[in-house]
């Protein structure tokens, strides 16, 4: 199949994302379809949302603000720490120290964020910045419109309901279970292990199953929860056992479910980086020549084929990053050895630390021992 063109690709998603905008994109639900993007990084360090909102307000910190200005306030802050400057700006009452020459300086402050005014702010932001990424990808990394497209789809099924709860889901499978039943003559419903039995049956193991966050979103956005355990179930090597073979199926949705969103995490990451490269110049290009090759190798290694062996938790692990790629790299610099398989290690070593570092609990960080280990030190 021939690689499409970036015209070729927003002749594509720009109409159906134009309807979107159009017909679907609410007050109501854009914070929840930000929120959802946020760890696909369609707005890395909030900029995009900073923007939005210094449009709404007609404002910046720095006008707002001159005296923090001065003093550095705002030299590491990205768009998010930006943000709530100028909240503070237009919607908080302020107190202020007054300072040699005239100057001011904010010494505290109280925003409520249920004020019917602050309320109309947060309806019209999350609506433009909602728009404004849409916009941004449409005019500078048309490529993405797939992938991007794809999320926002999902998005839109539980836009009604918010997030799938498991709730939702059972919801879901008693109405697929609804149209077996209907459907099924009186052999498939007297026969013994037919289908329409078997799917009874899975049915019930799902709907009192213990299941993640991550198996309940992987089931809702299947096309057909019952048709798809059925298949696996008769995959399966568990025989007439189908609380096993449910079980199976649910740990395989949750794994893949992770593994899907782990590569789409990081080839955004590489994406992003490549947009950077663009922009410079042919030395500089040739530079970056090492760090454009190994941040590909690494994202091949996270493509759902490389990681089918990973574990759950180790996918878990990775996604707990804020910037896997970057992360992994950061790493990879330390035990350089220039193979895919080295690297496969790498990543499976990183993500195990992260697993550990995880599962370490201090019982007791001010109880006894500590207080043992303050007389201690008096001794």
């Amino acid at each position: 199949m021939p690689i499409q063109t970036d015209e070729q690709i927003k002749d594509i998603y720009l109409p159906k994302l134009q309807r979107f905008m159009d017909e679907r994109l609410t007050a109501e639900n854009a914070k929840r379809i930000y929120d959802f993007l946020q760890p696909y990084q369609y707005d890395t360090g909030g900029w995009i949302l900073h923007d939005a909102a210094k449009e709404i307000l007609n404002t910046d910190v720095y006008s707002e603000f001159p005296a923090e200005d001065n003093l550095g306030y705002f030299e590491i802050l990205d768009g998010n720490g930006l943000l709530k400057w100028l909240e503070i700006a237009k919607f908080a009452d302020k107190e202020y120290e007054r300072l040699r020459g005239g100057y001011e300086l904010l010494r505290s402050h109280t925003l409520d964020t249920n004020s019917p005014k602050y309320q109309d702010y947060q309806s019209a932001l999350w609506t433009k910045a909602v728009k404004n990424i849409i916009n941004r990808l449409v005019d500078k990394q048309p490529y993405l419109l797939d992938g991007f497209w794809s999320r926002l789809s999902y998005i839109e099924n539980i836009l009604g309901k918010g997030f799938p709860t498991r709730d939702i889901l059972n919801e879901k499978i008693a109405s697929e279970a609804k149209e077996v039943f209907a459907a099924a003559s009186t052999d498939d419903l007297t026969g013994f292990h037919s289908e329409v039995e078997i799917k009874h049956q899975i049915r019930n193991e799902l709907r009192d199953i213990s299941m993640t966050d991550e198996m309940i979103q992987a089931l809702y956005i299947t096309d057909n929860v019952l048709d798809d355990a059925y298949r696996s179930y008769l995959e399966s090597d568990k025989g007439n056992q189908v609380f096993l073979a449910v079980f199976d199926y649910l740990e395989k949705a949750e794994h893949d479910y992770l593994s899907d969103r782990l590569y789409d995490r990081v080839t955004l990451e590489y994406q992003d980086y490549l947009d950077t490269v663009k922009e410079k110049t042919k030395d500089q290009i040739i530079d970056e020549a090492y760090k454009i090759t190994t941040l590909y190798d690494l994202q091949c290694s996270l493509d759902p084929y490389t990681t089918s062996n990973f574990s759950t938790e180790r996918l878990k692990a990775l996604m707990s990053l804020s910037s896997p790629l970057w992360s992994i790299y950061d790493e990879w610099q330390n035990c350089d050895s220039s193979t895919l398989y080295d690297m496969k290690d790498t990543i499976v070593d990183m993500a195990d630390r992260i697993q550990d570092a995880n599962c370490e609990i201090d019982p007791d960080p001010f109880g006894f021992e500590a207080q043992e280990d303050e007389d201690e030190q008096e001794r």
